[in-house]
């Protein structure tokens, strides 16, 4: 929903601005496929638009949306004019009662709000996907191509594009989405170990449930097949992903030819059932299955789920992975940061070990060396004699060499401090 600030920003051009329609909020897929108004229909759609006075209008018509945002006329309604055009959405769909729940309705700058949040994905089942935005791109271009971006409504399509750009570069909101494909197919190479091999069916065509299958392609998935209620959508879904098309009714008996199956309809009727998908594994010789069930409600049983080598996950499950594998992530890189200093440490005490080693061995012969010439000298000290005499000698030179560093205009800083540390001295109590 549009937030107070939102308020704040009236125009005169944003006064005129609608968007109505019907969306994954406000109705299921079954009215929002009859609502659809594939491509090649646009024009005599905008035309019907224009006959009721709705001159500059974009259709967003996806999987997850069927929205018309306009620009009334001078002195025009804008209530009344989105009721004008719920008319002629709902005549074009042929429905005649029982829409007027399912529609929305936003003017003015909470109709600009909710565009900009189209276009920056906020308003996605999956928060921060992708594929909206080039929705949104393409909307943009087919209205303007037909003649019908006019009276100020490129100039809010325009604001809505950079709005997005500005949120995907100076925010992480596409990390969310980006989190859950990956996490998708994480699992799913955990499931069936490589995709070379691996056939896939889209059914329905849920943004994020595309965004996974392109990524699987990407990663060298074998192939991928397209099924919709909408053989219009199908087909455009299909020449997108260079896909396979599968009619629906042919589902149930088809589904052991595949090992990913993705699913994003939310019909309220499940399109893929535990008995099908338990057929489907005894053809397949019990090879395992990857289910991703994007609709909202489920379009796959939830028993399903309970099937021997059915793998079945929705947006939830993913979410649970994504933050839990980004939680691990960063506990797995402190502790390795941890490691990696201590291994550092570790090596440079082992290596200046190494390099102190030819320094001791010479200043313990030197100190040898000493000893020998005192006895030699003076053969019939006694013990205490010997090591006191010893103890002087060892001594001068280091004693002598302090002195003269202490004199020198620029000293060792401290050099009791390193001399105690050498000779193991501890600082003696304070009486």
């Amino acid at each position: 929903m549009p937030n107070d600030a939102a308020h704040d920003a009236s125009s005169p051009m944003l006064d005129r601005l609608v968007v109505t329609g019907a969306n994954h909020r406000t109705a299921g897929q079954e009215l929002r496929d009859a609502l659809f108004i594939e491509d090649r229909a646009l024009g005599p759609f905008y035309d019907r638009l224009a006959a009721v006075g709705i001159n500059a209008a974009m259709v967003l018509a996806t999987c997850d949306r069927v929205e018309i945002a306009a620009m009334t006329g001078d002195g025009d309604d804008p209530e009344a004019a989105a009721r004008r055009i719920r008319g002629v959405l709902s005549d074009n769909a042929g429905i005649a009662d029982g829409l007027e729940g399912a529609f929305f309705n936003l003017t003015g700058t909470e109709a600009a709000h909710h565009l900009f949040s189209i276009a920056a994905s906020l308003e996605s089942q999956v928060v921060g996907e992708p594929e909206v935005l080039g929705q949104v791109k393409e909307a943009h271009r087919r209205a303007a191509e037909l003649g019908h971006m006019g009276g100020g409504l490129d100039r809010v399509l325009a604001g809505a594009l950079a709005c997005a750009k500005r949120a995907r570069s100076e925010t992480t909101i596409g990390e969310s989405a980006v989190s859950i494909v990956s996490a998708a197919v994480q699992v799913a190479r955990e499931v069936l170990g490589r995709f070379d091999q691996a056939e896939a069916l889209i059914v329905g065509g849920a943004e994020i449930g595309v965004a996974v299958a392109e990524r699987l392609a990407a990663d060298g998935l074998a192939g991928v097949t397209v099924a919709d209620p909408l053989a219009p959508r199908a087909d455009a879904l299909a020449a997108r992903l260079g896909a396979h098309r599968l009619e629906m009714a042919e589902l149930g008996g088809r589904l052991a030819g595949f090992d990913i199956i993705l699913t994003g309809l939310g019909s309220r009727v499940s399109s893929i059932c535990a008995e099908d998908v338990a057929a489907a594994l005894k053809m397949r010789h019990f090879r395992p299955m990857f289910l991703l069930d994007a609709g909202i409600p489920a379009d796959v049983e939830r028993t399903v789920g309970e099937i021997d080598d059915a793998y079945l996950f929705d947006l939830h499950d993913l979410e649970r992975i994504a933050l839990r594998g980004q939680e691990n992530r960063m506990v797995a890189a402190a502790e390795a940061r941890t490691i990696v200093i201590d291994e550092v440490q570790r090596f440079a005490a082992t290596e200046g070990g190494r390099a102190a080693a030819p320094v001791v061995t010479e200043l313990r012969g030197h100190f040898e060396d000493v000893r020998a010439n005192l006895l030699r000298e003076q053969p019939g000290l006694t013990a205490d004699e010997a090591t006191r005499l010893l103890v002087n000698r060892l001594l001068h030179a280091p004693s002598r060499a302090l002195r003269d560093m202490a004199s020198e205009p620029v000293a060792p800083k401290a050099p009791e401090g390193w001399i105690a540390r050498l000779f193991g001295i501890k600082p003696k109590q304070d009486e």
